[in-house]
């Protein structure tokens, strides 16, 4: 990567269609797929300069507070993934942190994902499981979580790096500030 700065512009971006609004637009199939696409492609970004470390430990060590709904009965499979009202138990979720990589990994390899809106009609949460997820749990991450890794990542332009050789790993352990 030549320079960040073009990737967390993009996350900025998506993080500003993410942003409450006093009236939003009606909503549409269109205007689904787009957010669904924009969220998909900031978590591919976000992990990217993760990767990269063009982003300070601080944004890749982020907890973030998200919802695990547990499967009902149920095997998810290719024909009924897309009935996860139906699939997952929305009632008994329980609260969980993680880490941005593990998010982006949940969109990287989505099996199944849906953001709803509010009765504001403002985006609310976006749900997410990856096939390796299907059969445990969904995750239901609120749109205002998404937006604030969004900005602070798109605004974190580390000073220092420091690496430190793992023998084990036969490669280095980078620390970014």
């Amino acid at each position: 990567m030549i320079d960040s700065l073009y990737w967390k512009e993009e996350i900025r971006k998506i993080a500003k269609k993410l942003k409450r609004v006093q009236n939003p637009k009606r909503w549409s199939e269109r205007s689904l797929g787009s957010i669904e696409r924009d969220i998909m492609i900031g978590f591919f970004l976000l992990r990217r300069i993760i990767e990269l470390h063009k982003v300070s430990s601080m944004i890749r060590d982020f907890e973030m507070d998200i919802f695990a709904c547990p499967r009902k009965e149920t095997p998810v499979n290719y024909l009924n993934r897309g009935d996860i009202f139906d699939l997952y138990d929305f009632d008994n979720e329980k609260k969980e942190t993680k880490k941005p990589l593990y998010i982006s990994n949940q969109f990287i390899h989505a099996y199944s994902s849906f953001v709803d809106r509010d009765n504001t009609r403002n985006w609310d949460n976006v749900y997410v499981v990856s096939d390796y997820d299907r059969n445990d749990c969904i995750w239901r991450i609120p749109i205002s979580t998404v937006r604030e890794l969004f900005i602070m990542a798109s605004q974190d332009y580390p000073a220092r790096m420091e690496m430190v050789y793992d023998e084990k790993k036969q490669d280095f352990k980078v620390k970014t500030s």
